[in-house]
C-alpha cells in the first residue's frame, strides 16, 4: 500500500503542462497524504510513550530515528499525547480538515485548560489558517485560564527570564534574551521606536533607507543604541504601533495585552504610572475618527481605535507592530479615510489586498460584517497619549 502510493509520488512530473484546477487537484491530494501521515505518525509516538519497557520515550525517538529538531521532537511528544483525550482534533487532522500545526495549537490550549475543552476548537480550526488559529486558540485558553493560573504562567516565565551571550567563533558578539510577556512586549517596544528613528534618519519614505543600512543592521544599530544609551534621531510621539496596549475589562476587572496575553495585577503595580504603555478603556470622550477624503493617512486617534477594535492583522493576526492602516474601499476607488473603512493589516496582507484588488464587499473574516459597513469603533480613552 505504502509503496504504490509513494512510487505515484515519485512519478509526478513537475514540467508537465498542468492547468490550474489540475494543480489545484494535486496538492489538495498531497495535503491530505501528508495530514494522514503525520495524524499517524502522532499514533506511532503515543503509543511509544505508552510501553513499559524502559526503552527511548516518543521525545527521544523523534529525534535519533526520525532526526527531527530537540524543539519539534518535544511539540510532536506533547502533541501526541494530548491528541489521545482530543479524538474530534485527531479525526480533522487524519481527515486533513486541519495541520499539524492547528494540532500543536489546539495541545498547548489543552495544557491550560484540559483536553476536553480544548477538543471543541476542532471545527474553529478547520475554518481558518493555523496562523490565525493560534491567535485565537489563545484569546479562546486566556478566557478560561483561572486566575490563579494566569499569576502562577506568568510567575514561572519570569523565572525562566535570561540573558545569555557568547562570542562565536567568527568574532561576532551574539546575544539571546528569553523574557516574560510583558517585560518582553516593553523591550520590543521601545526597540521598533529607536529603529523607527533610524529608518528615518536614512531618508524613510522620502528616501532610499535601505541604501544606507539593511533593516536587519538597523535594527542591529537601534540595539546598541538602546544598550549604550546613545541618543537617536527624535522622532516626537512613537507612532501607536510602537507601543505597548493594556487593555482592561471593566466588567471582569482583567487586563491583557493586545495579543490577549494576560497582565496580572501586580504587574500593574510594578510598571507604574511612568511606563510607556497606552490603556485602552472603552469609555470616555472620543476623538474625531471620520477624516472623510481630507487624508489618506489614518490619524493617531484612528491608529489607536484600529488597534483597540482589531488587535493585530485582520487577515491572518499577526502582531500590531506589523500593522499598516488599510482603506477596504481602496482610496483610489474615493475611498473615505474613516474609521468604518479602514482595517488593521500587516504588510504581507496589505500588499495581497492591493495586488489582488478584492472586491470591496468580501467578508471580513475576524468580525462577520462587510467591510465598510458600519463597523464600530471603540471609543478612546481621555487620558490616552
Amino acid at each position: 500500500m505504502f509503496e504504490a502510493g509513494l512510487a505515484e509520488l515519485k512519478a509526478f512530473d513537475p514540467s508537465a503542462a498542468l492547468s490550474r484546477p489540475e494543480l489545484a487537484d494535486a496538492l489538495d491530494a498531497r495535503d491530505k497524504v501528508i495530514a494522514l501521515a503525520e495524524a499517524n505518525r502522532l499514533l506511532v509516538l503515543a503509543a511509544i510513550d505508552g510501553l513499559d519497557d524502559n526503552g527511548s520515550d516518543a521525545e527521544r525517538m523523534g529525534r535519533n530515528q526520525s532526526r527531527r529538531s530537540s524543539r519539534k521532537s518535544k511539540k510532536d511528544a506533547k502533541t501526541a499525547s494530548a491528541l489521545k483525550d482530543m479524538p474530534t482534533v485527531a479525526q480533522k487532522l487524519a481527515d486533513g480538515e486541519i495541520t499539524t500545526e492547528h494540532a500543536e495549537e489546539a495541545a498547548d490550549a489543552a495544557a491550560r485548560t484540559s483536553p476536553a475543552e480544548a477538543d471543541e476548537l476542532a471545527d474553529l480550526a478547520a475554518d481558518m489558517p493555523a496562523d490565525r488559529f493560534a491567535k485565537k486558540a489563545r484569546e479562546w485558553a486566556n478566557a478560561r485560564e483561572t486566575r490563579k493560573a494566569k499569576k502562577q504562567r506568568h510567575r514561572r516565565q519570569r523565572q525562566k527570564r535570561s540573558v545569555r551571550f557568547w562570542t562565536a567563533s567568527d568574532g561576532m558578539v551574539q546575544v539571546h534574551a528569553e523574557l516574560d510577556a510583558i517585560n518582553g512586549a516593553r523591550v520590543l517596544a521601545a526597540l521598533r521606536q529607536r529603529i523607527d528613528a533610524l529608518w528615518r534618519a536614512d531618508g524613510g519614505r522620502d528616501g532610499t533607507p535601505d541604501d544606507q543600512r539593511s533593516p536587519e543592521q538597523r535594527a542591529a544599530d537601534a540595539f546598541v543604541d538602546i544598550m549604550t544609551s546613545k541618543p537617536a534621531t527624535s522622532t516626537g510621539k512613537p507612532h501607536p504601533r510602537d507601543m505597548v496596549h493594556l487593555f482592561h475589562n471593566l466588567a471582569t476587572g482583567e487586563t491583557e495585552l493586545a495579543d490577549g496575553t494576560p497582565v496580572p495585577d501586580e504587574v500593574l503595580i510594578e510598571l507604574g504610572s511612568a511606563a510607556e504603555v497606552v490603556g485602552h478603556v472603552f469609555s470616555g470622550d472620543g476623538r474625531p475618527l471620520w477624516l472623510g477624503r481630507s487624508t489618506r493617512l489614518a490619524s493617531r486617534d484612528q491608529w489607536f481605535s484600529l488597534i483597540a477594535r482589531d488587535r493585530g492583522c485582520d487577515e491572518c493576526g499577526a502582531p500590531v507592530a506589523h500593522g499598516e492602516a488599510h482603506h477596504p474601499r481602496h482610496w483610489e476607488h474615493h475611498g473615505r479615510s474613516d474609521i468604518d473603512n479602514l482595517q488593521l493589516l500587516c504588510t504581507r496582507c496589505h500588499a495581497n489586498e492591493h495586488r489582488h484588488q478584492r472586491p470591496y464587499h468580501r467578508t471580513c473574516r475576524s468580525h462577520g460584517l462587510r467591510r465598510g459597513a458600519g463597523r464600530a469603533a471603540p471609543s478612546l480613552p481621555a487620558n490616552v497619549r
